[in-house]
């Protein structure tokens, strides 16, 4: 009677093939994992900014977004700020959104810690500023949250040279 199945010569090959394509495919799949947490990081501290510029106009009140721990990779908070002087122990936290820190999350010297919003929605202060999402060991920014006068925010999606990221 005749046997099916495979032979111990073509499971080893198809283990072989398998362990061939894996070591190519992993690299790629890493950095596929890479760009997709860079772009949700942006997008969800885009929203997070338009999260507080609404909550400033609704409550007619500074409302302000501040990084955790100095840091905008290790997540951010949105307090109503009573006194509009930036987070203190009796600002009520509205929303907190923790990061893993995967991803490097950095803002030039206007935007380096907390962001503020007045009772119409505009900054508190005249300046602008782009928070910058970095590249893996690289001094390079693939998306840049921009954050005009205004209050509007942006997502840039391109590949800049940041010193900052360094």
């Amino acid at each position: 009677m005749k046997q099916a199945g495979f032979t111990l010569v073509e499971l080893m090959v198809t283990l072989v093939l398998l362990a061939v394509i894996s070591l190519v495919a992993l690299p790629a799949l890493g950095e596929m994992v890479d760009a997709q947490r860079r772009q949700d990081a942006a997008q969800q501290l885009a929203s997070g900014i338009r999260t507080a510029r609404t909550e400033a106009i609704l409550r007619n009140q500074v409302v302000t977004i501040h990084s955790i721990d100095a840091d905008w990779s290790n997540g951010w908070r949105i307090i109503a700020d009573k006194d509009g002087k930036g987070p203190d122990d009796d600002d009520p936290v509205l929303v907190e959104r923790a990061a893993s820190g995967k991803v490097r999350v950095v803002g030039n010297t206007h935007l380096a810690s907390r962001i503020s919003f007045n009772g119409l929605g505009a900054l508190n202060g005249l300046f602008n500023g782009t928070l910058s999402v970095c590249l893996k060991e690289k001094p390079v920014s693939r998306y840049q949250v921009v954050l005009a006068l205004t209050g509007r925010v942006t997502i840039k999606n391109e590949e800049k040279p940041e010193a900052l990221c360094g």
